[in-house]
């Protein structure tokens, strides 16, 4: 479709070109055409580009919203009243293994690690990997320690 259009914008600006050319009092050589035509050409491919270019990125955010949305109808769908959220910083070992792929172990890890800035510390101090924290991300918080 892009193609068809890019074409379509190609065509028309040398067909303009040519009548703008032949269409001028003063006559044109050969030459000057063919480098009118040229430059025109050029400029709706450039343009054409430009275009296919924003699209491929409107396209890639709508992708990503409409990936989006269906995370969130497919979560809403298979799930019952909210999983409640885990401090990161204040969870016992009990606590953590409730999260999706936490075992006992991982939880000791997750304990010995504290304290948290943020969730994604986990990934960043190599605790679990991006996969296994997305399975988890939206049930644990890191709140700042209490002194």
């Amino acid at each position: 479709m892009v193609e068809q259009k890019k074409s379509k914008s190609i065509i028309a600006g040398v067909f303009f070109t040519l009548l703008l050319a032949a269409g001028c009092s003063s006559h044109p050589s050969n030459e000057q055409l063919r480098q009118q035509a040229a430059q025109t050409t050029q400029q709706a491919k450039q343009n054409a580009q430009q275009a296919a270019d924003k699209a491929r990125v409107a396209a890639a955010n709508a992708e990503d919203k409409i990936n989006a949305v269906a995370a969130g109808v497919k979560q809403g769908l298979e799930s019952g009243p909210p999983a409640p959220v885990v401090d990161l910083n204040s969870a016992t070992r009990d606590q953590l293994v409730t999260l999706p792929g936490i075992t006992s172990a991982k939880a000791r890890q997750i304990i010995a690690g504290r304290p948290y800035a943020a969730p994604t510390d986990l990934v960043a101090k190599n605790l679990l990997t991006q996969g296994q924290f997305d399975r988890i991300s939206a049930r644990v918080s890191a709140r700042p320690p209490t002194s």
